[in-house]
């Protein structure tokens, strides 16, 4: 039993300390951060849909839960595409200037 309670406690500890030593992007709103947030919030946003129909289906009853979820999710989705298209664009501008090469 203490053994278990150790060895939680030291893993526990390990995540903790690897990552909080971990460096991000100098400032929040650096090209390279955006590009990076811009990527991941096209890629994941289509998983909004299943879960918001599970997260309402368990707050209001059966087949209004899942119809409410999968509009709510869908809107949320449309959103964050949207939102990480925008975010990929202001990432890239920056490095629009550097496209006369490639031409």
């Amino acid at each position: 039993m203490l053994r278990k309670k150790l060895i939680i406690l030291g893993l526990t500890l390990t995540l903790v300390a690897g990552t909080s030593f971990v460096t991000g992007p100098c400032f929040a709103n650096s090209s390279q951060a955006r590009l990076v947030r811009g990527t991941a919030r096209t890629l994941l946003s289509p998983l909004e849909i299943p879960r918001t129909m599970v997260e309402h289906s368990k707050k209001v009853m059966f087949p209004f839960g899942l119809v409410t979820g999968a509009l709510v999710g869908t809107v949320r989705t449309v959103l964050g595409i949207v939102g990480g298209a925008s975010e990929l664009a202001l990432g890239a501008a920056p490095y629009a200037k550097y496209a006369v090469f490639f031409i």
